[in-house]
């Protein structure tokens, strides 16, 4: 066995004790490491990534985490939490630069916003929340003008990979199209009273897939993005489903459900593949790897399904990680996968090009061990820094420091 094999096995046995949390919701305010704050140096890759080092916490939230938004110009980030709560931070110095949200009195809630994005160049934040939609100007936070008219419920949204489309969806079934940068509604297609989730668009940006429901049941509507025509209605899974994934040149879907994950071409909608399996569980994670190669499916326990992207056949299983798997997500280049646990375990940094091995080829262990669990993780889109959202409302952020 080689000596660096020996090493990692060391960082993982290291990682793997302390019991597991409550499902990660709410809690005090996290007991995590003091480190101060130091500077990020180059992007992470899998040359570096064993130095992968605590650059900071982000302390805040009394709430896990649900949501990232980076915004690479000027490295700010805002996070969202289980509370409503959204928290804008400027990770030059891990200083807070404002609470974005507001209290909703109707609710009792401590904030309004479900989920925030930032449009292309960093030029606007769009704060989504219960009642509809608002857009500020990011360099001073001041609000855009209201453009849709009234309250919007809002059960969904997403943002296309430019950054210059919004997409919302409501819980009758409409969907809201605006334009990221200035806030305008590009177009509102009505609903039919049933509920529509999950929106989630194309890598160009052409086409929009969103999770609906109808007097038939459950089924997967595509939209042309651009002017809002009806393009495709898949039917006849399983179950509900409940995640979507386009591979990185947009030519074919995963749609997943409790123990089924079916994948369709988007140029004729046919199904190209169904991969069963009980221990299937798409909301823990679905994904395909950026260089096209593998489609990732969470497991309902501690394993991460690894299938061929083109026929769905099954690659292997990551196995190694002895504790309840909460997400996944790959670095922007694609070298480098997080595996991410909702125990003391911590989240696992893996080694893409060597997935098919089977060993456990993670390359640094574990970040975060020791920790309360973590609910999420995620690469900034510049590659310099993994954002962690610990079980009780921390942020750890790790990078390559100077």
């Amino acid at each position: 066995m080689s000596l660096r094999l020996v090493l990692m096995l060391a960082l993982l046995l290291t990682a793997c004790g302390g019991a597991a949390p409550a499902p990660p919701t709410r809690g005090p305010l996290p007991t995590l490491p003091n480190v101060g704050w130091r500077l990020l140096a180059e992007p992470i890759s899998a040359e570096n990534a064993s130095k992968l080092a605590l650059i900071g916490n982000l302390v805040g939230h009394t709430a896990t985490v649900n949501h990232f938004a980076f915004d690479s110009l000027r490295n700010w980030l805002i996070s969202v939490d289980a509370l409503g709560v959204a928290i804008l931070w400027d990770l030059n110095n891990g200083r807070r630069v404002q609470v974005l949200s507001q209290p909703d009195p109707a609710l009792g809630a401590e904030g309004d916003v479900l989920n925030a994005f930032f449009s292309a160049e960093g030029e606007t934040i769009a704060l989504v929340t219960r009642r509809g939609v608002r857009f500020l100007r990011a360099a001073d936070r001041s609000p855009l003008p209201d453009t849709a008219g009234g309250v919007i419920a809002v059960s969904g949204a997403a943002i296309s990979a430019d950054g210059r489309q919004l997409a919302t969806t409501g819980s009758n079934g409409d969907l809201w199209l605006w334009e990221a940068t200035s806030g305008r509604v590009t177009r509102r297609i009505a609903g039919r009273g049933y509920l529509a989730e999950r929106p989630l668009f194309a890598p160009d940006g052409a086409q929009l897939a969103v999770i609906a429901r109808d007097e038939r049941g459950a089924l997967v509507r595509l939209y042309n993005a651009r002017n809002g025509q009806v393009l495709a209605e898949l039917r006849g899974f399983s179950g509900v489903p409940v995640a979507l994934a386009f591979n990185p040149d947009g030519t074919l879907l995963a749609v997943g459900s409790a123990g089924e994950v079916q994948a369709f071409r988007t140029s004729d909608y046919a199904q190209v593949y169904s991969i069963t399996a009980p221990e299937l569980d798409p909301r823990r994670g679905l994904a395909f790897s950026p260089d096209k190669r593998f489609l990732l499916i969470g497991g309902a326990g501690d394993e991460v399904f690894v299938q061929a992207a083109a026929d769905g056949l099954g690659v292997r299983r990551l196995t190694e990680h002895g504790g309840r798997l909460s997400g996944l997500a790959f670095s922007a280049d694609g070298a480098l996968l997080l595996t991410v646990l909702s125990d003391s375990r911590g989240v696992y940094v893996w080694l893409v090009e060597s997935i098919r091995i089977e060993s456990p080829n993670y390359l640094r262990g574990a970040l975060g061990q020791g920790q309360s669990g973590f609910l999420m993780g995620a690469f900034s889109p510049d590659g310099k820094l993994i954002a962690l959202a610990e079980a009780s409302g921390g942020v750890m952020i790790y990078g390559i420091p100077r």
